[in-house]
């Protein structure tokens, strides 16, 4: 695709761009897998070769960041719901030095910014992979307990700042 007649690079050379082939990888997208040779009855996803682009070898990766979304070779979503947990933490964590009682923002604005940043951060892409009441998806009740705990914990910061912000919350 790449280089072929009309390829990426075809069409780079042509509109002065440039591809950073060093950052490139590859993922194959499936879950397959193939006898682990170190242990009895393990697995491991099958193994990919790295390809060569101008001279540059490009890799096989089993993860890759693609529009703030951590994908998986074996679409799982473990790596991106622990990202996403993490930015969760470290947000609320910020959040609690904005909202001191003495010298912090107030909880009405508090409030707002919450709904307004930190939530939709927080739930980037979560529809992809979180199907709230469905029988068949293993992670998705502990995933959603999980960010209900973030959730749970930064609406008791700003009741705790202002007690009459309780009939907002």
């Amino acid at each position: 695709m790449m280089t072929r007649n009309g390829g990426g690079l075809e069409w780079s050379n042509t509109y002065q761009c440039e591809f950073a082939v060093n950052k490139f990888g590859i993922m194959g997208l499936m879950r397959k897998r193939e006898p682990d040779p170190s242990g009895n009855m393990k697995t491991k996803p099958i193994q990919r070769r790295p390809i060569f682009l101008q001279g540059i070898k490009v890799p096989v990766v089993a993860t890759h960041k693609f529009l703030g979304v951590i994908m998986d070779q074996e679409l799982w979503w473990k790596r991106h719901l622990h990202h996403m947990l993490q930015k969760g933490t470290n947000w609320e964590t910020q959040y609690c030095r904005l909202a001191k009682p003495s010298k912090g923002v107030s909880p009405k604005y508090m409030r707002r910014f919450y709904i307004s940043v930190a939530i939709p951060k927080m739930m980037y892409a979560t529809d992809l992979f979180l199907t709230p009441g469905s029988q068949k998806t293993k992670g998705t009740k502990g995933a959603i307990s999980k960010l209900t705990r973030i959730q749970r914990q930064v609406t008791l910061k700003i009741i705790q700042q202002h007690p009459k912000m309780s009939q907002y919350a």
